[in-house]
């Protein structure tokens, strides 16, 4: 349409739609073009066509180009994400922008690299891998890992980083061939048989499959090991027989993407599968979420982000782990991407299932309230499997002798003798938390944020675990000169030290973000615990979900009582969900498996309900509280969130929103102006305006007033400040 007003949504803070010519370009709605905008040239997205304009023509810039051979993006898409910008306070180009891979961000075509299929040959298959030298290990893991099946690079990637080096001397050697395809190919041969299923599963199964066509939100309850994943492959499988359809699965974390992945190629090997995460090369990236737009990919994996991908004929929605506080995003647009799941679900009228041992406690009241509904399996799904024990042990009576109690000392003991494995769970990484001086009381602060630097003893640094500041550690106390100071409590780094002295002949690793900052060393880690090359695994919460160890037996649990002590609602809420994951990692085949949680507060009603396993009882008790207090799920919050370099500022421009706030709308609650518990983050002050409403219209009608105009504030480009609907901290 020559000469036509393009409507583009731009990647600018502000909350409009931006009109350009579009000469002689053929352009269509979801088209992406580049337009110049100041002195730059940014991408676009073309949202409208029209014939009337806001400005005269004479002032109206033409687009600069138009990327019409890629696929524009959907009305589908596109509503989902004006509904998130809308929810969100945020403006509907920056959103939608940000919703797309970052190569099609670029002014330049979203070219995805070619797609290479790699395969063994009949002399590949013949080879005897006994025969390659050790040095060789990459070239004898891509053989293995191409003896059944026909692999992609991306898949090849997750074998080994370096495998294109490697895999070249196989190819010219005539082992492996590689073609060229313009689609990912599937292997119809199963490589992995389907388990029989339980009672439990089968009833599940049924139900879902019953209203199959129509907006149903299960909340599918499991204890951990209960065979949820089962229950998601079968109906993934009876979904997809349905020609062309698409299933998309969330997961909640990027090191659980591979083993679900993996699980799901050898049961579903017949269907195209893609997975979309932050650890993916931007190329695969781009491709994969090419191959889900075009209908090509009919499997989808992927993080929070995922929510967002185009679909032509998407069917059922899976959201494993839903409690997780991953899917709610930190920054930018502060959307959950559990709840746009079930908007997009509700919008396209097919069954969205919501996954979880321990429910959040939102999903769980709209059980009881008989919005979603509720599927349970009590039971393991491997026979003979029983849930593991779980004890407290009271360290104000057996007290720990470098961080261990002896009770948790003698059960390890037992089970480097039996040939079991331990899990020993301790959500903090580093040496020490605190660096102090027993003559002044000092501690080592970091100096941009409100925290105490980490002690890294093997590096000789402190470290603050917020803004990534690192400094020597200091030889002697700058207040007072003590030369003897002393690093206090316990991470992951003295644990795995302690372990060491005590059982020295025992097989320790240790997993933690610095353990694992090569991308493979988590998955080389997991390999050997599942080849009972390690007797005792150190872990933090990287640990605590998803992964299934059949020889380990017993879980030991540091530190948990900090989190009792936390100001935050959803604190204790957390607290539960990861001590029930973290046990569930123990027995979960034959053998029998026990917990030991030390803590001096045993008789908590958090610590009575974890022995008895018993999250019903535990959530009816927290949503009680809930509902005395006043807190989610029974109002409705949001948080205006600023910081700048002083806090003058921030106290202005928040006093400005109180009292603007205060006088749009008398219904809501707001509360004065408070320093969240981090003051100070990456040398930012920050202070934060608290909003409560009995129900969501109330709020969002507020802050649909109430956002524009604080955007207009002359206050706005001299701090940093951002709308968080239903936060989950305060």
């Amino acid at each position: 349409m020559p000469n036509s007003i393009l409507k583009v949504a731009l990647d600018i803070p502000l909350d409009k739609l931006f009109e350009y010519l579009a000469f002689d370009f053929q352009v269509e709605i979801g088209c992406r073009v580049i337009v110049p905008f100041g002195s730059r040239e940014l991408v676009g997205i073309v949202v409208a066509i029209s014939n009337t304009n806001e400005f005269e023509l004479e002032k109206l810039k033409g687009i600069k180009h138009a990327f019409v051979g890629e696929i524009p993006l959907s009305t589908e898409i596109f509503s989902l994400i004006k509904f998130t910008a809308d929810y969100y306070q945020t403006p509907f180009g920056q959103a939608l922008i940000a919703s797309l891979p970052l190569r099609m961000r670029q002014t330049k075509p979203a070219v995805s690299h070619k797609i290479f299929m790699y395969n063994l040959t009949v002399l590949g298959r013949s080879f005897d891998l006994d025969t390659l030298p050790k040095k060789l290990q990459v070239q004898r893991k891509i053989l293995l890992a191409l003896s059944n099946q026909t692999l992609t690079e991306a898949a090849l990637h997750a074998v080994s980083a370096n495998w294109r080096k490697s895999i070249l001397p196989l190819i010219e050697a005539g082992y492996i061939t590689k073609t060229e395809t313009l689609a990912i190919q599937k292997n119809i041969d199963k490589t992995s048989l389907a388990p029989q299923l339980n009672i439990e599963q089968h009833l599940a199964i049924e139900q879902i499959c019953l209203n199959k066509h129509g907006f149903v939100p299960y909340c599918l309850y499991g204890i951990t090991g209960s065979g949820k994943t089962e229950v998601y492959i079968r109906l993934i499988e009876h979904y997809l027989a349905e020609k062309e359809a698409q299933v998309l699965v969330l997961v909640p974390e990027i090191n659980l993407t591979p083993q679900l992945e993996a699980r799901f190629r050898s049961r579903l090997p017949q269907y195209t599968l893609v997975s979309l995460h932050s650890h993916l090369s931007e190329g695969d990236r781009l491709q994969n979420w090419q191959l889900a737009q075009a209908g090509i990919a009919q499997i989808i994996i992927g993080t929070r982000l995922s929510i967002f991908t185009p679909m032509l004929n998407l069917k059922l929605i899976v959201v494993d782990e839903e409690h997780d506080s991953s899917y709610k995003q930190q920054d930018g647009m502060r959307y959950h991407a559990r709840d746009i799941a079930l908007v997009r679900a509700k919008r396209l009228k097919i069954p969205i299932i919501l996954g979880s041992a321990t429910p959040s406690l939102e999903t769980w009241h709209n059980t009881l309230n008989q919005k979603f509904t509720l599927l349970t399996l009590h039971n393991r799904a491997v026979k003979n499997s029983q849930l593991p024990t779980i004890h407290t042990v009271n360290t104000n009576k057996q007290r720990p002798e470098d961080g261990i109690t002896p009770g948790l000392k003698n059960a390890i003991q037992d089970r480097l003798n039996k040939g079991e494995q331990s899990l020993l769970f301790l959500n903090r990484r580093g040496y020490a938390p605190v660096l102090f001086c027993n003559a002044c009381q000092w501690v080592a602060s970091c100096m941009r944020c409100s925290a105490k630097l980490v002690v890294h003893l093997k590096q000789g640094k402190l470290r603050c675990h917020h803004c990534g500041h690192e400094q020597k550690i200091v030889n002697q106390c700058p207040s007072c000169g003590n030369a003897d100071l002393y690093p206090s409590g316990h991470g992951t780094q003295r644990l795995e030290e302690t372990l060491k002295a005590l059982f020295p002949r025992a097989r320790i690793a240790r997993v933690d973000k610095d353990s694992t900052r090569n991308k493979h060393q988590l998955n080389e880690i997991l390999t050997k615990v599942h080849q009972n090359e390690i007797d005792i695994l150190i872990g933090t919460q990287m640990l605590a979900k998803g992964h299934d160890f059949p020889n380990l037996t017993l879980v030991g649990v540091f530190d948990t009582d900090s989190a009792l002590y936390s100001p935050d609602l959803r604190a204790s809420e957390r607290l539960f969900a990861q001590l029930m994951q973290v046990s569930g990692r123990a027995g979960r085949a034959a053998k029998a498996g026990d917990v030991l949680i030390q803590t001096a507060f045993p008789e908590h009603n958090l610590f009575n309900a974890l022995r008895g396993q018993d999250y019903k009882a535990y959530a009816a008790n927290l949503l009680n509280e809930r509902q005395i207090a006043q807190f989610p799920p029974y109002i409705y919050m949001s948080i205006i969130r600023a910081e700048a370099n002083e806090f003058g500022p921030v106290q202005q421009f928040l006093s400005h929103a109180l009292e603007l706030g205060r006088s749009l709308n008398k219904d809501v609650l707001i509360f004065d102006i408070v320093r969240p518990q981090m003051e100070r983050l990456k040398g930012m002050e920050r202070g934060q305006l608290l909003m409560q409403a009995k129900t969501r219209a109330e709020l969002q009608c507020l802050l649909r007033n109430l956002t524009p105009q604080l955007r207009a504030h002359k206050l706005n480009n001299k701090i940093r400040w951002v709308v968080d609907v239903d936060p989950l901290e305060l």
